[in-house]
């Protein structure tokens, strides 16, 4: 069925695999020798409860099977089994497992608490990113690298946090260094370390953050900056799992996960004779792109502004609660070149000049309503699409909850229930 199958004898031995292997089907034989399998079947969902169990047992008793779904196994099996048998119960024992790992990842992602909220945050309800959480949600529990791919400021550095969030290695460091901010002589150092002694100013050995990172994940933006040295040792340490410090002679280890980001094309960089076509083919095993903010709808946005909007009030000291229209209408109109970063920048500039609870026309940056004639007397059947547009996704992102929709939006419920109301949205906002 193209799965990797991991086999263990004893009760122990499945608990180690299950400690230190991503893994997402459990078909779990009742008769063990040094543990019940209802005993051990707990002990599993306690490591991962978004395991799927199918329990195998010559035991066909009613009694056993309701025990065993009572302690969370999703399926039952009574020897002896088929082939196709087992190929079917697996095959909706996947589906089960990925269906409650993208749930959780979704609820963790989607959180209303606007005291949780963070600047630092994916957020968007467009196609074009649902296709960017769906990638990440594949993604993340393999140890695969990662290229992610995009104009600047679209994300790709939020993006590489939460692939190491969701990942087997969360307990972990996540280690980011900009390939760009240094030359390559100094970046080599950053990353791989250097001995005692390696150039004039190396007074002491240093460790690199590839040894820092160990156990978790290392991104390195702008990978398309990496000189050719440094790309043949990044190369040996994603084939071979080992590198040597600048100055070293001894091999060492590091068990990280690569994510990588870069707004340049890397083939044609390949083509140019600038980065090696090997260390290309090696990385660029799952890419995901990220749209530009221009290209993902007006909805994303308004959503986007809202939610800096609650992620900055605590840090600002403030309590701005919303957006006013002709605000709105500037933003949307807005062509956003630097993207979701410039969209944050004139947010947080704007909270900066406000005194009250509203953002005006006049605190955004001036760029974006006088080069683009935006005046006060705009559209308000546009600006009803909008607002129904983004009551409908914050609802939504809340699984219907219109106590948290509310305080997402900044409003009362009643407000929220008026809206919903008078745009004709009920509760599910389907």
């Amino acid at each position: 069925m193209g799965h990797e199958a991991i086999g263990a004898g004893t009760a122990a031995r499945a608990l180690e695999v299950a400690e230190q292997r991503d893994i997402e089907v459990v078909l779990l034989d009742l008769g063990l020798p040094d543990m019940g399998g209802l005993d051990l079947l707990p002990r599993l969902l306690q490591i991962d409860e978004s395991l799927a169990v199918v329990v195998v047992t010559g035991e066909s008793s009613i009694a056993t099977v309701v025990e065993a779904m009572k302690l969370g196994a999703q399926g039952f099996l009574a020897k002896p089994v088929t082939v196709a048998a087992i190929e079917a119960a697996v095959a909706q024992a996947v589906r089960e497992h990925r269906l409650r790992r993208h749930a959780a990842v979704y609820h963790a992602r989607v959180s209303c608490q606007q005291e949780n909220t963070s600047p630092d945050e994916l957020v968007g309800s467009s196609a074009a990113m649902q296709r960017v959480f769906d990638l990440i949600l594949k993604v993340a529990s393999t140890d695969t690298a990662v290229v992610l791919t995009g104009e600047s400021g679209t994300g790709k550095g939020v993006v590489a946090r939460m692939i190491h969030r969701y990942s087997r290695r969360a307990h972990g460091p996540f280690v980011d260094v900009s390939c760009a901010a240094l030359p390559g002589n100094l970046l080599e150092s950053e990353v791989f370390g250097h001995e005692r002694g390696a150039f004039t100013d190396a007074k002491r050995t240093k460790p690199g953050l590839m040894e820092v990172a160990h156990g978790g994940t290392l991104f390195l933006d702008e990978v398309g900056e990496l000189d050719w040295p440094a790309q043949a040792k990044l190369l040996k340490a994603l084939e071979e799992g080992r590198f040597r410090r600048v100055g070293g002679v001894r091999d060492l280890r590091a068990d990280v996960r690569l994510v990588v980001a870069t707004h340049r094309d890397l083939a044609a960089l390949v083509g140019e004779g600038r980065f090696r076509h090997d260390l290309f083919f090696r990385l660029n095993v799952f890419e995901i792109s990220l749209p530009p903010l221009r290209a993902r709808g007006e909805a994303d946005i308004v959503q986007l502004a809202n939610h800096f909007i609650y992620a900055l009030n605590a840090r600002l000291g403030k309590r701005v609660r919303r957006l006013r229209e002709p605000a709105v209408q500037a933003l949307v109109q807005h062509s956003w070149p630097g993207n979701v970063r410039e969209l944050r920048n004139a947010i947080e500039r704007a909270m900066i000049l406000v005194s009250g609870d509203e953002v005006e026309l006049h605190h955004l940056p001036a760029d974006l309503w006088q080069r683009g004639g935006v005046t006060a007397a705009v559209s308000s059947q546009r600006l009803d699409e909008l607002e129904a547009s983004h009551i409908r996704a914050v609802v939504a992102a809340c699984q219907g909850n219109l106590k948290l929709a509310a305080q997402r939006l900044g409003v009362a419920r009643s407000t929220l229930y008026a809206k919903m109301s008078r745009f004709g949205l009920r509760p599910g906002c389907q």
